[in-house]
């Protein structure tokens, strides 16, 4: 059950990863490499920022962390769903990627990995093996998302990228559902 959890919650920050990558992959060229390691970086800095935030609340609400955990992912999802802004988003990409502007999207982008650090504190997942995935998949779909973006956004389509808030919404009710069970029959 605990690897279930962890295989959806990898791979909806691998599809938003994979998503903004396509978009930047339309427009920048050079230098996949060097912008996908400095977007595994942050993520994986993201989501341990967020842990250790989480770990700190998490000792306050006890038996309630993970009905807040299933929380904090239901209102990522609601966010990429429903607020997140394409057309900033695809401003920002379209500059050239280095120094500052580099950093700043990188930072910009792994807002969902702080709030998913968080939740990881609360829903009980392996940590370490956690963040490291979310380092690798970030980088791996970076590099692929540049690399094929000109080829795959035709057949994505503009509903592809609410994909990732939908996944992290079922992951959400599904953690919410099972926290709900246990403080019930506890």
């Amino acid at each position: 059950m605990v690897a279930l959890k962890m295989l959806v919650l990898i791979l909806s920050l691998g599809i938003d990863t994979l998503m903004v990558s396509v978009s930047l992959g339309l427009s920048q060229t050079k230098g996949r490499a060097k912008i996908a390691l400095m977007f595994s970086c942050t993520e994986g800095l993201m989501a341990l920022i967020g842990l250790f935030i989480g770990k700190g609340i998490g000792r306050f609400i006890g038996s309630w962390a993970s009905l807040i955990g299933g929380l904090a992912l239901l209102s990522v999802a609601a966010w990429l769903i429903f607020f997140e802004g394409k057309d900033d988003e695809d401003e920002k990409l379209g500059r050239n990627l280095v120094g500052w502007a580099l950093v700043a999207t990188a930072v910009s982008i792994s807002v969902d990995e702080l709030v998913i650090g968080f939740s990881i504190a609360l829903v009980g997942v392996p940590i370490a093996l956690t963040i490291l995935l979310i380092a690798v998949q970030a980088y791996i779909f970076t590099f692929l998302g540049m690399t094929f973006g000109t080829k795959l956004k035709p057949y994505l389509g503009e509903w592809a990228e609410k994909l990732a808030g939908i996944v992290l919404g079922f992951l959400g009710l599904w953690i919410l559902v099972e926290a709900i069970v246990h403080l019930l029959y506890r």
